[in-house]
């Protein structure tokens, strides 16, 4: 049997045992204690809603306020666009300008909360098809639709057996149907493209016409301003100008004097060169470039574009070539044109491959092509390359091309080019610029678009 003293010190050693366990509860969450959640982790999330398929509106956000960097561009390409969002925010609504109606854009969005975490996401969206109403303007020297910035890559007065082709080919502005009649046109884009009537057209309306053109090569035919007719009310008016305003080409009867008053009653004024088909020089090549130029001196704040010849006309003994006509686009872009005509219309498979890949390169860089030009030096003292520049916020893209028939060592200075690193958009290959200046070599009716991302 236990004794006393025995079951007093069992009892006294059971009510330390219950005060220890009390306490370790107590200390290990049994009893009142603060609660914490573990913060979300620093990821972005984003969402598209596009309305009219020329451009799209971007919302991110992240649990924190962040800055960030957009960077986007067609699917299936390395992107070359930037934007930024530069407010302290948890959300950011971005726009994206510039897009073709019914394609697939990629977005990457590159985060920084203001406690220096970083994170980044991606975002997939097809813009929808052009709406059956558009609207049409210019605004700051571009060309928009639907607010959104347009590079119209225009095909003259195709008949139907031509327009699905044209389409596939990146053609998105179809002149007048001389065949079926404009509203037959109208009824087969369907979103896909847009069209703008000619003086040879009935005048009609109807989803996706954007404007009309006054009479083809206005000047040649003996009109001025105050002869010229007036277009079919509704959008844009479009002027397409013979190559008598250039400075090496020879005036017309009524001079030089004409064009200023010409060019105002256009929205949109453009001209056909042709110095292989017309001239049959080309040496002279270059001079769509310097004719580009002294149109856009002439239209200010007008939109300018150019026709780019793709078979043989008067000059049978020059075939035009795939870099040819990928050259002449390049210049006429380089020089300041804001759209691109293809002519004659009757152009086959190997023409519109070449169409489509100048096509698709427009499409990677529209927004930036808008912008006004910058000025370029190219060196060595002599040298056949023209080039120029663009800014969009705060990325560089450097255009320069070989219009001759040799190979052209070339310095481009242009001092936002800085120590800046350039990627050479279709090549595996990056250029380094030295204070200001890019230094390349290139081939003989080469292209070259370098690209440096925003510093």
């Amino acid at each position: 049997m236990t004794g006393p003293r025995v079951l007093v010190a069992l009892a006294a050693a059971v009510l330390v045992a219950g005060a220890v366990l009390e306490l370790a509860v107590y200390r290990g969450g049994g009893g009142p204690q603060a609660t914490t959640t573990a913060a979300a982790p620093f990821a972005v999330t984003a969402t598209a809603s596009g309305t009219t398929g020329f451009s799209e509106t971007i919302v991110w956000t992240t649990p924190t306020p962040s800055t960030g960097t957009i960077r986007w561009g067609p699917a299936g390409t390395a992107p070359v666009l930037w934007t930024r969002s530069e407010t302290d925010s948890a959300s950011h609504t971005v726009t994206l300008g510039g897009l073709v109606p019914a394609t697939a854009y990629q977005v990457e969005i590159d985060a920084t909360s203001t406690g220096g975490e970083t994170t980044s996401g991606t975002l997939a969206f097809t813009a929808p098809p052009a709406p059956g109403a558009v609207t049409s303007a210019v605004v700051r020297g571009a060309l928009v639709v639907d607010g959104a910035p347009f590079f119209p890559l225009i095909a003259w007065e195709q008949c139907p057996d031509q327009w699905e082709p044209n389409i596939g080919q990146g053609i998105d502005l179809f002149a007048g149907n001389p065949c079926t009649g404009l509203p037959s046109l109208l009824a087969a884009l369907q979103g896909r493209a847009l069209a703008v009537g000619t003086s040879d057209d009935q005048p009609a309306q109807g989803p996706g016409l954007v404007g009309w053109f006054y009479p083809d090569e206005a000047d040649g035919r003996g009109l001025t301003a105050a002869t010229l007719p007036a277009t079919p009310a509704g959008g844009v008016r479009f002027l397409t100008l013979s190559n008598h305003f250039y400075s090496l080409a020879a005036p017309l009867p009524d001079g030089k004097g004409i064009y200023p008053g010409l060019i105002a009653r256009a929205d949109v004024v453009g001209f056909d060169l042709y110095p292989l088909q017309e001239w049959c020089r080309p040496d002279l090549l270059g001079a769509v470039f310097d004719a580009q130029q002294q149109l856009v001196a002439l239209a200010p704040g007008k939109p300018t574009f150019q026709w780019i010849e793709v078979r043989e006309m008067q000059c049978p003994q020059l075939p035009v070539t795939q870099d040819d006509i990928r050259a002449e686009s390049w210049l006429a872009i380089a020089g300041g044109a804001h759209g691109l005509g293809f002519f004659p219309a009757d152009w086959g498979a190997q023409v519109g491959a070449t169409i489509h890949g100048i096509a698709t390169r427009v499409r990677e860089l529209t927004p930036a092509l808008e912008q006004p030009t910058l000025t370029v030096a190219v060196g060595p003292a002599g040298s056949p390359v023209r080039a120029s520049a663009r800014d969009l916020h705060g990325a560089l893209y450097v255009i320069a091309v070989n219009p001759a028939s040799v190979r052209a060592p070339v310095t481009l200075a242009q001092p936002l080019a800085g120590d800046r690193t350039f990627d050479v958009l279709g090549r595996a290959r990056q250029v380094v610029a030295a204070n200001g200046v890019i230094s390349d070599v290139l081939p003989p009716l080469a292209v070259r678009v370098y690209v440096a991302p925003p510093g």
